[in-house]
């Protein structure tokens, strides 16, 4: 049984006829760790401006974590809505397979699935002894109470400080989990103790046949209950109740193998992501490039996390 506090159920139809809830412009508002909002017409995709640091230039990117895509007309879109952008990254939805881009198009990761219409994966005796155990102290719940979004945010700024997130395009704060407690399709969930301490939160969205998990954290305490556990098996009974496949991301970059064993014990299948590379202006992106590898898969080269931008 899922526990629900305060749940107001939208059917997946609603969703589907509501569009990717990343493709709007309330939702790339809430990105404002990653860059502002570019200028846009009503309809087109949205695209977050970012300065090019020691520079005037200005580059682009997709939103967080991808922009849906359906007709390679979507794609000729970011090519032509924003000239004034050195380059553009925009990464598409699992499983779509951009084609016909005049630019690059590279594979970035496979994300993790738990399709509830496939076998469902087997947990080690080591994972579900430690799942029984937390079931014995804990729920999982849905929530909509009110202070859903400042709870996930308290519990993921100690993540931040654990990973050492801060300054990075995951540097995630409180107007961001506000903007997914807005969103009609925003979903919360968290396992809690049986004194009614919170040891674990998720957030994500609920659409077409999908529920994309955003975030998972855990609090100390709950890290020390194995509090993770009974979230994954609880978004997991979620999904085979609303007939949704769970979609849990793929590994970030310098995930440890620890992370990669747990996210995999999980899932039961996997989407490819793909990343569209466009330049709009290549005479300052060679500039800007000068004296940097461009050859190393990583775009655009002139952000290379390891080699200073001149």
């Amino acid at each position: 049984m899922v526990a629900v506090v305060q749940h107001m159920s939208v059917s997946g139809q609603e969703y589907a006829q509501a569009g990717c809830p990343f493709n709007t412009q309330a939702y790339a508002a809430g990105l404002g760790n990653i860059g502002t909002v570019a200028a846009l017409r009503p309809g087109r995709l949205p695209v977050l401006r970012r300065p090019i640091p020691g520079t005037g230039h200005f580059d682009g990117m997709g939103v967080w974590p991808y922009l849906w895509i359906d007709t390679p007309d979507d794609v000729a879109s970011l090519e032509q809505d924003f000239p004034e952008l050195v380059t553009v990254t925009a990464v598409t939805q699992p499983g779509y397979v951009p084609r016909g881009h005049k630019g690059g198009v590279s594979l970035l990761k496979q994300h993790y699935v738990y399709d509830p219409a496939r076998p469902a994966p087997e947990l080690s005796a080591r994972a579900a002894g430690r799942l029984r155990r937390c079931q014995d102290r804990a729920e999982f719940e849905v929530v909509w109470d009110a202070m859903r979004a400042d709870r996930m945010s308290r519990i993921y700024d100690g993540l931040k400080e654990r990973r050492g997130l801060a300054g990075t395009h995951m540097d995630f704060s409180l107007p961001h989990f506000q903007v997914i407690a807005e969103l009609e399709a925003g979903r919360y969930f968290q396992v809690r103790d049986r004194d009614g301490t919170v040891g674990a939160m998720a957030c994500g969205v609920m659409f077409e046949d999908m529920l994309q998990i955003l975030h998972t954290a855990s609090s100390p305490d709950g890290l020390r209950w194995d509090a993770s556990y009974l979230m994954m098996d609880g978004l997991q009974r979620h999904a085979r109740q609303t007939g949704t496949r769970l979609f849990t991301g793929g590994m970030p970059m310098h995930g440890s193998s620890g992370l990669q064993t747990f996210k995999a014990r999980w899932a039961n299948h996997f989407e490819p992501v793909y990343m569209v590379k466009i330049i709009n202006d290549h005479r300052a992106y060679a500039a800007l490039c000068r004296g940097q590898a461009q050859d190393i898969g990583f775009f655009p080269a002139y952000r290379q996390p390891v080699v200073a931008c001149p």
